[in-house]
């Protein structure tokens, strides 16, 4: 007998007894022998289930936004359309302002000048390699713009002179092209002098020169330069610019004056052609 329960027969039917006597205990604590099998296929189908329900979730979802993508092509259509009109209405917000803002320094200049006849411009064109800021205009004959009416931006400070004219369009030649010469004054004094362009590297600071000024002139830094109106090409009072330097000239019996000019010769967009003017072509 003890050679009996010391074999593996007798170890078998003892593990198979005490797990017989563990499920009995647990059966009568859950409910019973039944619940067992649906207990393990829910420890392993639970998981299969859950697996299988989120791929046909999202299958679902694919397929459900494949067709609905028409509609939101449609909405998104929509809003691009939306945003190319709201950024039509700035553009045009802006180039009005631009307008009203043009229009209100023309009023001004014509009632500050009364005898004075205007041609508005627009520049169209420009010559990136031409240092003197040398331009074109939308204004012509068409606009009785003829060569040699002075061109002034929209606050009256001189720019240059129409130097070729076609009948929509004329070409202007900038105060800081050597070329055009100017009859001018120091206001605080009424000495009188010219300016004309300096050197490429003046022009690429917005810079003329000022010259034949008389040593007894009294000339200073920060005096303003404006047009004496002598030669009748250019109105007398026109605003150019202020002294910024003032040195003796090669004769040794003149000075020079560098001006920075008022206007922003690169940087206009729109000017005035005075086409005529009380005195315009006199001595």
């Amino acid at each position: 007998m003890k050679d009996f329960w010391k074999s593996v027969f007798a170890k078998v039917m003892g593990g198979i007894a005490l797990v017989l006597v563990g499920v009995m205990i647990y059966s009568a604590t859950t409910g019973g022998i039944a619940t067992i099998p649906a207990k393990l296929a829910g420890i392993f189908i639970t998981p299969v289930q859950s697996l299988v329900s989120g791929i046909s979730d999202g299958v679902s979802g694919f397929f459900g936004n494949l067709t609905g993508g028409s509609d939101l092509r449609q909405q998104l259509a929509q809003l691009e359309a939306e945003n190319a009109a709201l950024r039509e209405q700035l553009v045009e917000y802006d180039a009005l302002k631009q307008e009203n803002d043009w229009y209100s320094d023309i009023l001004g200049l014509h009632e500050s000048h009364s005898d004075y006849t205007f041609a508005a411009g627009r520049v169209i064109g420009r010559d990136p390699s031409d240092v003197y800021g040398n331009f074109t205009i939308n204004a012509g004959s068409n606009a009785d713009v003829a060569v040699n009416d002075p061109v002034v931006a929209t606050d009256g400070s001189l720019v240059g002179v129409v130097e070729e004219v076609g009948l929509t369009y004329a070409k202007v030649r900038t105060v800081l092209d050597p070329a055009t010469k100017v009859a001018s004054q120091i206001s605080r004094t009424g000495d009188t002098a010219y300016t004309a362009g300096g050197t490429i590297d003046m022009a690429r600071d917005n810079c003329l020169r000022m010259t034949t000024l008389e040593r007894s002139s009294g000339v200073a830094m920060g005096d303003y330069v404006i047009t004496s109106g002598i030669g009748g090409v250019y109105p007398a009072g026109l605003l150019i610019g202020s002294v910024q330097t003032i040195s003796s000239a090669s004769d040794g019996m003149t000075l020079n004056a560098d001006v920075l000019l008022f206007a922003n010769i690169t940087g206009l967009k729109q000017v005035m052609v005075i086409t005529s003017f009380d005195g315009q072509g006199g001595q």
